[in-house]
């Protein structure tokens, strides 16, 4: 700096300032480092005594618990609802559930352990006479009492707590708890604490007896300790903080130093580079004011902004070019404006002067203004406080944006939306739209709100009872509010938020679920009466089978007793005729069992069976039929099949009907030429039941005919025969179907699902 240019008074403010600065600061951090130290003291002790009073408060009452836990015991065994099993279980699960627990015991009134659990876990205190006699005392005075502590083999410092067993009935005894110390702590002690202070158990004489770690704590810790009662004798509880305030002083310390010296060489820095600095600001603000210019020159929304008197101070290219007057016919001008339409002077204006009162909505103001050709056109206006750089109110700055498109496509978005509403409230099904992950209902029609009585259209709703399918396709939902059953329809897509969602269309199917019910029914209804009339129709056949098994049950009792008579009575001619008269008798009740089996009116009841049974029971049923028709039955069962878990009843009925058709089917074959097969086996994991004959075959015209109701090719036959059979393996989720037989004739063929169990122990 030349000598001869006067320093000015700011220069000399400038040099002064680190000087002043560095003085203020150093100050200021003493008073700091003082009255943080003392606050630190004091908040600390203050945190310290309010945690240890909450930990005395949460370890009391874990004892307490405890003591409740025998009182429990105590009660149960004066009534006699206690036994030895009991509190056997009682002790495990309280050991099993608090830790610091180690033993439970019922001990009589010598401190001998009558019950106990682990077993003998009162014997190692029999010789301690400061453990023992509390626990004799509880006992024969009936009060409840705790130990002082006591060093328990393989656990550490423990108490005992004792409570009498106020028995009547048997000897005088007390139920005991041994409590582990260091387990109590370990346990009840929560992370927040334990990370912060030291807890632990000190003794009448001071000594410390348990501890959360086992760990030192600093010199000139913070350490508080207060009675911890119960358990009592003279036991305290001491906290002590890990951390010491003169380490946060030393860290404070370092930190102030380096402040200090940062302060200072950023002083002597600042002081070389100020009026460097201050030009290349000034160069700053002028590029920066020029860019501004530019880009609100180059904004298409208007800038206007007018003082607290109303008068306009600025304007930005896009307002000229929206409004069509230049910048030197709009400034200055005050209300009324000349961009405002003659029909909505009075609207401009209310809103004009709400935004001198201060009123600036999130939402802004809709206006119409006019251009200087008198075209109309719509405004949104948002207007923000106007502050100078000392910080004083001077004015308001407006933004207007053209919305005159937007509020056309706005009013056609409504228009198509309405339309929306009124097709999708038109249609019969309910139609909702829910979030996939949370369920809530975005979207849904008028049927559905009156289907499900939703109160409000508006705000989150949950869509019971859809949104608990995950599947996309849809199913059957039954609703249980209105008892309604319900066919959806889902998929998934994308909401207009990005969201994925759930669109279902549901259809009310209650009719229709009802009638399938009545169909089934009456479905079972015919299945009994087919039942009944196949056995009607060999009636005279299973008269015949009966009379067989009869007829030799009376000629060998004829014989045994023409033996006795003659005084010659061989044993072993004796023991083969009863023999024999037994096995027809067994041969006449089979017969009869599977008569009444058969026709026997019950619900569906799924067992484990297999096909062999299956076949055996209906071949005896059907052989007077073979014989009476002269048909040859040609068995190729295979051996070992896997086992089904079916309606044995019912799949029954489907051999005998398809083997009855089988048979009936060849009424025009020559005598010798009668086969029937009935082949067993297993393909792509399916049990397959075929049966085929040897008759004139089916019209291919037939087949589509064959399985429905009342449809039949027999002069007398009811036509419900195979329908029942189809519907039969279709409630097995099998399928039944008709092919030609190579050679002549037809079979048909069953195949029945394996679950996945069978077919793999297959």
């Amino acid at each position: 700096m030349p000598p001869n240019r006067k320093i000015s008074w700011k220069t000399r403010a400038l040099w002064a300032l680190p000087n002043l600065s560095m003085l203020l600061f150093l100050l200021s951090v003493g008073a700091l480092l003082v009255y943080m130290q003392r606050n630190e003291s004091e908040s600390g002790r203050e945190r310290l005594l309010e945690d240890l009073l909450w930990q005395e408060q949460a370890l009391r009452h874990r004892v307490q618990i405890h003591q409740n836990f025998l009182a429990d015991l105590g009660r149960d065994f004066a009534k006699s609802n206690l036994s030895e099993v009991g509190f056997y279980a009682a002790a495990t699960s309280k050991v099993d559930d608090a830790p610091e627990v180690v033993a439970v015991a019922l001990s009589d009134e010598y401190g001998d352990s009558r019950w106990s659990y682990p077993a003998g876990s009162l014997d190692p205190i029999r010789n301690m006479p400061a453990a023992i006699e509390p626990i004799q005392r509880s006992a024969r005075i009936g009060m409840a009492g705790t130990t002082p502590v006591f060093d328990l083999p393989g656990v550490g410092p423990c108490i005992a707590v004792a409570q009498p067993s106020l028995s009547r009935k048997e000897s005088l005894g007390a139920f005991v708890a041994i409590i582990s110390l260091k387990n109590l702590l370990r346990r009840q002690v929560p992370w927040w604490i334990a990370e912060r202070y030291q807890i632990g158990v000190i003794d009448i004489e001071g000594r410390t007896v348990a501890e959360t770690f086992e760990q030192r704590t600093p010199e000139g810790a913070l350490s508080h300790d207060i009675a911890f009662d119960p358990p009592g004798y003279g036991l305290r509880l001491r906290a002590t903080s890990y951390r010491t305030s003169s380490s946060v002083l030393q860290n404070l310390l370092y930190l102030v130093l380096a402040g200090v010296s940062m302060l200072m060489v950023w002083s002597v820095w600042a002081l070389r580079r100020h009026m460097r600095v201050r030009l290349e600001a000034e160069q700053a603000l002028q590029r920066e004011t020029s860019m501004r210019r530019a880009m609100e020159n180059s904004m298409v929304s208007g800038m206007c902004a007018i003082d607290l008197d109303g008068r306009i101070i600025y304007v930005n290219r896009a307002f000229c070019e929206m409004v069509g007057w230049p910048e030197r016919d709009l400034l200055n001008r005050t209300a009324p404006m000349p961009f405002w339409p003659a029909d909505a002077v009075a609207q401009c204006q209310a809103v004009h002067d709400a935004i001198l009162a201060g009123e600036n909505p999130y939402s802004g103001y809709a206006l119409p203004y006019r251009r200087r050709n008198g075209v109309r056109f719509d405004v949104r206006l948002y207007s923000a406080p106007l502050i100078d750089d000392y910080g004083n109110h001077t004015g308001w700055m407006a933004s207007l944006n053209d919305i005159t498109e937007l509020k056309i496509e706005r009013e056609a978005l409504k228009a198509a939306h309405e339309r929306f509403l009124a097709v999708l409230n038109g249609l019969d099904a309910e139609v909702a739209v829910t979030n996939c992950q949370t369920g809530e209902l975005l979207l849904s029609n008028q049927p559905y709100a009156e289907a499900f009585q939703l109160g409000s259209p508006d705000g989150p709703l949950c869509a019971l009872p859809f949104h608990r399918m995950s599947d996309a396709g849809g199913g059957e939902v039954f609703d249980p509010i209105s008892r309604r059953w319900y066919q959806v329809r889902r998929r998934q897509s994308t909401w207009v938020d990005g969201h994925r969602v759930w669109l279902d269309f549901a259809s009310d199917i209650t009719e229709r679920k009802l009638a399938a019910e009545r169909e089934r029914q009456q479905a079972e209804k015919l299945q009994q009466s087919a039942r009944l009339i196949s056995m009607g129709e060999m009636a005279s056949s299973l008269a015949h089978e009966l009379n067989q098994p009869l007829a030799a049950i009376s000629s060998y009792s004829t014989g045994c007793t023409n033996l006795l008579k003659g005084g010659n009575l061989p044993v072993d001619a004796l023991a083969e005729a009863l023999e024999k008269i037994g096995k027809q008798a067994r041969r006449a009740g089979e017969i009869v069992r599977g008569i009444r089996e058969f026709v026997q009116r019950r619900e569906p009841r799924r067992t484990t069976c297999s096909l062999d049974e299956l076949v055996d029971t209906v071949l005896p049923l059907l052989q007077a039929e073979f014989r009476k028709h002269g048909v040859k039955l040609i068995d190729r069962r295979t051996p070992m099949l896997p086992i089904l878990h079916a309606d044995r009843v019912m799949l029954e009925q489907v051999i005998l009907n398809l083997t009855k058709n089988a048979i009936e089917a060849m009424a025009d074959t020559p005598p010798g030429s009668r086969e029937v097969t009935i082949e067993t086996g297993r393909e792509n994991g399916q049990l397959i039941i075929t049966v085929a004959d040897r008759g004139c075959g089916i019209e291919p015209d037939q087949l589509e005919r064959l399985f429905l109701p009342f449809y039949t090719t027999k002069q007398e036959g009811m036509g419900m025969g195979l329908n029942i059979c189809r519907s039969i393996v279709e409630y097995h989720h099998g399928r039944l179907w008709v092919e030609p037989n190579p050679g002549g004739g037809s079979r048909f063929r069953v195949s029945l699902p394996l679950n996945k169990e069978m077919a793999h122990a297959a």
